[in-house]
């Protein structure tokens, strides 16, 4: 019955290192998945140790090679689940505690031979590693925050059934050898398959979990700018339109236009023109507060909605970035290239919609281009801001 337990162990060890390994190579690589499949490909090594035990050439060998082989699955895990959380781990850390466990576990094995100690080593070293786990997962602010409370507990569990595993080996050596080998192996075959198959799976839906958050991400914001893409713009300026009407607040919105930005292209090349997008897009970015809704909304066009500014103050925030733009030009290499762009700007009105705002807006920055470019014009004064530019 236990080799077939352990048979099965085997099987769904390998599964599980198959799928993590799939995940590595179809999603982009994260190393935290690879480090997965090495742990549970060591588990699938550790449960054919304890299958063919008495194949093997001492209860010496044994017992040696079942810690190591758990000491580096339980290390591998750990460090798993830091490089996914983007917690620092220096891995001469880990190769150190390894190299000391695994000299503990021969000096108890070979020169001071202690049943309890050499069975307890790896079961302890595991509970002390899945509590670091689960706190690492339970402090984190990583979304999906749901998978990784789930993760949480099950390591938790699974840590606290190792402690237990652990205390009992400890008294291996006592009067109640026999009663306490029989509590141990109750533990290890009874509660400890169902847990780490729970283990497993929470391992799976972590992985899953981030790649749907990642797809979602994906498909609101532009991977050239990082910043919001079309939809995601709207999204965000939907939040911030509704709140706005709720708070009875002012809302306005402005579109900015790279000037002569095919020009740009024709002369310097796209890989240039994607660098002037990224330029122009970080200057943006730290001219507006984190609250309003920014995105790039077309090829060169990029659009900000912002939450209690009326149209005056954002002129005034158009007008500082110009200015910025102005004071940092584009270098890349020879190239030196200061950006230049157009900006119209409307502000909320009873009467609007999300649409006819975006309107009003696109016709003021039509304006700022036909009047001669490198220039703010708000929707409904026909007044420029700026000098206009012809180049």
């Amino acid at each position: 019955m236990i080799d077939y337990l352990l048979a099965s162990l085997v099987v769904i060890s390998i599964v599980l290192a198959g799928a993590n390994y799939l995940a590595y190579r179809l999603f982009e690589r994260p190393r935290h998945a690879l480090m997965w499949a090495v742990a549970f490909s060591l588990t699938a090594l550790q449960y054919l140790i304890n299958l063919v035990r008495e194949e093997l050439p001492s209860a010496q060998f044994y017992w040696q090679s079942a810690n190591m082989v758990s000491f580096a699955l339980v290390l591998f895990a750990l460090w798993g689940h830091r490089e996914r959380l983007n917690l620092h781990t220096d891995w001469r850390y880990l190769l150190a505690c390894y190299t000391v466990l695994s000299l503990l576990s021969a000096v108890f094995i070979h020169l001071y031979p202690l049943d309890s100690v050499r069975t307890a080593l790896a079961p302890g070293f595991t509970f002390l590693a899945m509590t670091h786990i689960a706190m690492v997962l339970l402090r984190s602010t990583r979304e999906p925050r749901l998978a990784q409370w789930v993760a949480a507990v099950i390591h938790l569990l699974f840590g606290l059934t190792q402690g237990l595993s652990a205390a009992i080996a400890l008294n291996l050596d006592s009067d109640s050898r026999e009663a306490m080998t029989q509590l141990y192996n109750t533990v290890n075959f009874g509660l400890m398959p169902t847990l780490f198959i729970a283990l497993g799976i929470s391992v799976i839906f972590l992985l899953a979990t981030d790649l749907a958050s990642r797809l979602s991400t994906m498909a609101l914001v532009d991977s050239l700018t990082q910043l919001n893409n079309r939809r995601g713009y709207l999204l965000a300026t939907e939040s911030l339109w509704a709140r706005c009407r709720r708070n009875n607040k002012p809302l306005s919105l402005m579109i900015a236009d790279i000037d002569y930005f095919k020009r740009i292209n024709d002369r310097y090349g796209h890989s240039i023109g994607d660098r002037a997008l990224q330029h122009f897009a970080r200057i943006l970015r730290e001219s507006v507060r984190v609250e309003d809704a920014l995105g790039r909304i077309g090829g060169e066009e990029f659009a900000v909605t912002f939450g209690e500014k009326n149209s005056a103050e954002v002129e005034a925030i158009a007008t500082r970035f110009r200015a910025a733009l102005a004071r940092e030009p584009l270098c890349y290499g020879s190239v030196e290239l200061e950006l230049r762009a157009s900006f119209g700007i409307a502000e909320w009105q009873d009467k609007d919609d999300l649409a006819s705002l975006l309107k009003r807006a696109d016709i003021a920055l039509y304006e700022a281009k036909a009047a001669g470019r490198d220039a703010v014009m708000v929707s409904g004064d026909r007044s420029l801001v700026g000098m206009a530019s012809n180049g």
